[in-house]
């Protein structure tokens, strides 16, 4: 029988744990020397399978938003994970103080946030942790995951975008009250939309708050604008589904100039802005955003250099 992923991952785990544990203590928390991989219960929505140290309700937010989320992609962008595609493995720590030890311990190249994705061969893994956010940190990371199976390698500002514009609860359609409060103090600073600059960035460490605004109000404007604006951005996930190689930037696909693109573009966010559904953005909107894109190995720590060392 072949072996699942979260067997792998649990006996990887048991291993980088005992090696380490003789060099710098254990890989584990709370007085009961809890795993910081939770490994203890799971639950399977769609293509997902969660992992976590506390049983979920089946009605609990998270596995919901997952569910949710997999029926707005494919109503959205008419993509859907084939079942005979592995699970995406998704891990729920207990809280930020677990999340930020795991961090330290397994990745300490990376900045401090919220949650991650990553893509490892044929398994796709998000972590995050129980906390206020965590519906919204999960819908993000699990949209790029949908994205990378059901299509492959995005464009960074693309997969940004769709993230951004997907990590909202279902019945927001894709509205970000802190993008859209943010966008008129851009343009009133001297910002101005340029679709062809977001295309050229390849890493999430190039992409500022503004950036990550603007690739969600792309998006925003393709999908809920002219139906021959959304048929542009789907045929473009198409052909980079098909023919990656090929694909034409979404740039070059707008019939209008860049002038009345961005016009449009601002036009679009100012509408949507104005209207009663949009509200103000929370006190607390800063996220570190960082996935598909492992440390440097010359610049790994010693335990990352372990963790490469048994196949992590």
């Amino acid at each position: 029988m072949p072996e699942r992923p979260h067997d792998v991952l649990r006996r990887r785990s048991l291993l980088l744990a005992f090696v380490a544990c003789a060099w710098a203590g254990c890989a584990t928390v709370g007085e009961q020397g809890q795993a910081l991989v939770p490994t203890r219960y799971q639950a399977r929505t769609g293509p997902f399978i969660v992992f976590s140290n506390a049983p979920l309700a089946a009605d609990a937010p998270a596995l919901h938003g997952l569910h949710s989320l997999e029926a707005d992609v494919e109503s959205a962008l008419g993509l859907r994970v084939a079942s005979e595609q592995p699970a995406v493995e998704v891990y729920i720590l207990n809280d930020r103080e677990s999340f930020t030890h795991f961090l330290r311990f397994y990745y300490p190249e990376l900045p401090t946030r919220r949650a991650f994705f990553l893509a490892q061969g044929s398994r796709r893994v998000v972590y995050t942790f129980q906390g206020e956010r965590l519906e919204e940190d999960l819908r993000h990371e699990a949209t790029h995951a949908l994205l990378h199976v059901a299509v492959g390698d995005l464009p960074l500002w693309l997969d940004e975008g769709l993230a951004e514009y997907f990590e909202s609860p279902d019945n927001r359609r894709g509205l970000n009250a802190e993008h859209m409060s943010r966008l008129p103090q851009d343009v009133a600073l001297g910002w101005k939309p340029d679709l062809a600059k977001l295309e050229s960035l390849t890493n999430v460490r190039e992409m500022t708050t503004r950036d990550y605004r603007e690739s969600w109000a792309w998006v925003h404007f393709l999908l809920n604008s002219a139906p021959t604006n959304k048929a542009l951005l789907l045929s473009t996930l198409a052909d980079l589904r098909t023919s990656p190689s090929k694909a034409v930037p979404l740039s070059k696909r707008l019939p209008a100039g860049d002038q009345i693109a961005n016009a449009s573009l601002l036009a679009h966010v100012e509408k949507v802005r104005t209207q009663p559904a949009a509200s103000a953005p929370p006190a607390e909107v800063t996220t570190v955003r960082l996935q598909d894109t492992m440390p440097d190995p010359a610049k790994r720590s010693f335990f990352g250099r372990l963790r490469g060392m048994f196949g992590f």
